[in-house]
């Protein structure tokens, strides 16, 4: 015989009860009346503890899933007895399975890498960092030269092939502009520029250019860069300034223009390439440090974090395989059997109902049997909220106890307290 707790009546007219003082809760809304005469809300919260029960012989259990879920297994019938413990119905794993499988790989990698943190950087690794910093300070080097190599061949090689003395102080361009202003701009930079292109030179050919600061040597080369390019821009214009003449054909003008223009090209990618080589070696030095450091408290608090969250996904994956499975809680006689093959089922839906044969356990979780409500093909209980408002909690039940206890096989955990009807929880 179903041990219903909860009297269903038609008749409304009586008034609902408030439970647990949350304010009044309209009961239809949960499928449940009570009457005046009937079992009513005691207003007290049970808590579920563990404790030993002895099941009533003939009590009828309605079992349930806590997840959704298609049905792939039934390996039992209706009137087959079933001791504790029998898998009744399975539900698809497949997807979980995939999951878990994802999650164990999951909390492996962040177990490994909270592992390597704690242990530090380790001295092969500290020997590739330095190799790094040292190949990156190396190809500054090599393109600081570069950067000359070519500043000089733009200057002394190609532009100055259109100015008279162009090394002296007396440099003068060999072409008449209209515009003198530009003109004589083009003159005093080409002036300014041999300095700066004789330093250089002792720069980058002294023995002490391959240890000195990369970065500082970087630093000069782009400011010689920048003024040869602008002087460059003032050539081009002039040059395109230049009338034509017997002496100067256009054709002869166009191929000056090509050579320029050409320059120009190069002073910007030695540019480029100076600015790439700084960042390349700023990061490597960057690295470096950071190896010799070694890791924070806060990236390795940060990496064990990680391992926290993969260890919850993995936990909570696993918890559903087990709801997965609906077992047997009790010995007894299945009555009811509410599912096929291929069926898909939802949370609280009963699925099976056991005819208790009698039976006990040393150790149960276990709720007032009053406390137990069951709507249709649902059994739940109105657990206390973090608020302290009731909720409806789906559980499957398991022994009916002789002393009006019932286990609780899932749904619940140790302390939480649900709302009692009936008598008051003593």
């Amino acid at each position: 015989m179903h041990e219903r707790i909860s009297a269903v009546s038609n008749h409304l007219s009586k008034p609902v009860v408030a439970l647990g003082g949350a304010g009044l809760i309209a009961l239809a809304a949960i499928g449940i009346a009570w009457q005046a005469s009937a079992v009513t809300p005691s207003g007290q919260y049970a808590a579920a503890t563990f404790a030993p029960i002895t099941a009533v012989g003939g009590a009828s259990s309605d079992l349930s899933f806590q997840i959704s879920g298609q049905t792939v297994s039934i390996p039992v019938v209706i009137g087959q007895k079933v001791s504790s413990g029998t898998t009744l119905v399975v539900l698809d794993q497949s997807a979980l399975l995939a999951g878990r499988a994802g999650a164990v790989a999951n909390l492996e990698a962040a177990q490994a890498r909270l592992a390597a943190l704690k242990a530090g950087t380790r001295p092969e690794q500290l020997a590739i960092n330095q190799t790094t910093a040292t190949q990156a300070e190396e190809s500054l080097r090599d393109a600081v030269r570069s950067a000359y190599i070519g500043a000089d061949d733009a200057i002394h090689n190609k532009a100055d092939q259109f100015f008279t003395d162009p090394r002296t102080s007396s440099a003068a361009f060999s072409f008449t502009v209209s515009d003198k202003t530009l003109q004589n701009t083009v003159e005093t930079g080409r002036v300014s520029l041999e300095p700066i292109l004789s330093a250089w030179s002792a720069q980058v050919n002294s023995p002490a250019f391959a240890t000195s600061d990369p970065l500082a040597d970087a630093k000069l080369a782009q400011a010689n860069l920048i003024q040869i390019s602008a002087f460059l821009d003032t050539v081009a214009s002039a040059l395109a300034r230049t009338p034509s003449s017997s002496a100067v054909p256009a054709a002869t003008l166009q191929g000056y223009q090509t050579t320029i223009n050409t320059v120009r090209l190069s002073i910007s990618n030695s540019l480029s390439a100076i600015t790439g080589s700084v960042t390349a070696l700023q990061n490597a030095q960057g690295a470096l440090v950071l190896a010799q450091v070694g890791p924070t408290a806060h990236d390795i608090a940060a990496a064990q974090a990680a391992v926290d969250a993969a260890q919850a996904a993995l936990r909570g994956i696993d918890v559903s395989l087990r709801q997965s499975v609906l077992s047997a809680p009790i010995a007894g006689t299945i009555t009811a059997l509410n599912v096929h093959l291929g069926q898909t089922v939802t949370p609280g839906q009963i699925i099976i109902s056991i005819e208790s044969s009698g039976g006990s356990s040393d150790r149960a979780l276990v709720v007032p049997a009053s406390s137990i409500i069951r709507d249709g093909d649902q059994v739940f209980v109105l657990a206390r909220s973090a608020t302290g408002s009731p909720v409806k909690t789906i559980v499957s039940a398991g022994l009916v106890g002789d002393d009006g206890m019932t286990e609780i096989v899932s749904g619940l955990n140790e302390g939480d307290e649900v709302l009692t009807f009936g008598s008051a929880a003593k």
